[in-house]
């Protein structure tokens, strides 16, 4: 896809459908799928050459639906024992693959086993951008009632920038939603690619690097200045998250990273930009430096639209007196990056919830870290709307990384509290976090003492 088709699409994106025709069929072949789903009702849409074969088995006792619907490939997995009640998985970042693939809810059996029915879209497009999940999401609601009927209820489950579809879904749609769940979240909106951008500005101060100098601009000379300039003054690691190996609570030991004594500095002062003090945080810092170093870095030089949704204008970058680095020099250091407020309000939250949300979040996560909790639980209370907000820590540190139980529980007492009307117990995030997590990790990793 080209640069200006993803540029557009970014843009765009909120535009709402009109019964518009492209009556030039040289054109509707020419333009994306993604693009042309901005102006052309879904059933006149040309099917999307990046959707990956949907297909799947159904688990025993249920059956199976797939294809493509509005320039994207859907599942739906239906039990014979059918509650009446639907569940709609929103799932994270893909980078800028153009192959759009379905991921299933991660508590499928679990909720299967229950009567629930659930669905999930790849979106029309990949990259970050969260109100294309809100739309599709949304549109599989339509087809679900095509193809099986009207559910009583819709529950949203989403993961990491499918934390933020829920979101933007529970806020926005409170005639669809009944709840939802949100793990590893970016729960925050646009704070989240604040912290994206304040975690990169941080680590230009300590390399004596600029990613947003003119001769940066390009993806070829930002892969060159992290090569070559990034890593050889900070330090490397080869960890990779990616959303197909996670470790689904498993223990396993920290990544190793190989740091300069500017490194350490850098991770110290990260580990306050992403919640300070906190179970596991420099294991966090490692699992996700790659990913944090470099995924910021090639999507502004591949979207420059995206980094104008960012700011650290207000960033307090604290680091301890040990680094012989006072606060003062890195805050007059750090390059300060201002936001665009049309292309930052394609990206916001407001807390303002219509309905239910439990929320749970790695303690170490560093690269969607738990400072979007904090955040989200701030704009929740200014709204008023405390009562419909439950947050919860879980003592690990790869992005995303939940065991079976932590999921299943956290599905089961969202789906009860809209059931029954009882709000579950959750914890206070808005404070130290040293401690939080103990009730809601399952099982415990043995290095957590």
């Amino acid at each position: 896809m080209k640069l200006w088709h993803h540029i557009f699409a970014i843009l765009l994106v909120a535009i709402p459908w009109a019964n518009i025709e492209v009556n030039d069929a040289a054109v509707a072949q020419k333009l994306p799928c993604a693009l042309l789903a901005l102006t052309v009702l879904p059933a006149k849409l040309p099917r999307n050459p990046n959707v990956v074969d949907p297909s799947f088995r159904p688990l025993p006792g249920a059956r199976a639906l797939f294809g493509e619907y509005a320039c994207a490939g859907y599942r739906i997995e239906v039990p014979n024992n059918w509650n009446g009640d639907l569940v709609l998985y929103a799932h994270g970042f893909r980078g800028g693959t153009q192959a759009l693939t379905v991921t299933d809810l991660p508590v499928r059996q679990a909720a299967l086993s229950q009567g629930f029915a659930w669905a999930a879209s790849s979106y029309r497009v990949n990259g970050y951008n969260p109100q294309a999940g809100v739309k599709d999401t949304l549109l599989l609601t339509d087809l679900f009632k095509q193809k099986v009927g009207v559910p009583k209820r819709i529950f949203l489950y989403g993961s990491s920038m499918g934390g933020q579809v829920v979101v933007n879904s529970l806020e926005s749609h409170a005639d669809v939603y009944a709840g939802g769940v949100a793990e590893c979240g970016a729960v925050s909106g646009a704070g989240q690619l604040d912290y994206m951008i304040g975690f990169n500005t941080l680590a230009d101060y300590f390399a004596k690097t600029d990613m947003f100098a003119p001769q940066n601009r390009s993806l070829k000379s930002q892969q060159q200045l992290i090569k070559q300039q990034v890593y050889p003054a900070l330090g490397s690691s080869n960890f990779v998250y990616s959303e197909d190996n996670l470790l689904m609570g498993e223990y396993n030991p920290a990544p190793p990273i190989n740091l300069t004594p500017q490194g350490k500095a850098f991770r110290n002062a990260a580990i306050y930009l992403s919640g300070g003090d906190r179970p596991f945080a420099e294991a966090g810092f490692a699992a996700s430096y790659k990913l944090a170093i470099e995924g910021p870095r090639i999507l502004v030089a591949l979207l420059p639209p995206l980094a104008l949704a960012a700011t650290n204008k207000t960033t307090t970058y604290q680091i301890d007196p040990s680094y012989r680095i006072s606060n003062q020099d890195i805050n007059n250091g750090v390059r300060r990056v201002s936001s665009r407020p049309l292309i930052r309000s394609q990206f916001a939250v407001t807390g303002k919830l219509k309905a239910p949300l439990l929320t749970i979040h790695g303690t170490g996560d560093g690269f969607v870290p738990i400072t979007n909790e904090q955040t989200y639980l701030q704009m929740v209370k200014a709204a008023g709307r405390s009562d419909l907000l439950v947050q919860r820590g879980v003592r690990r540190f790869v992005h995303c990384d939940f065991s079976l139980a932590e999921r299943t529980r956290t599905f089961n007492d969202l789906t009860r509290w809209v059931k029954n009307g009882v709000k579950p117990e959750g914890e206070d995030l808005s404070g130290s976090l040293k401690d939080v997590g103990k009730k809601w990790t399952e099982p415990k990793r043995p290095d957590d003492n």
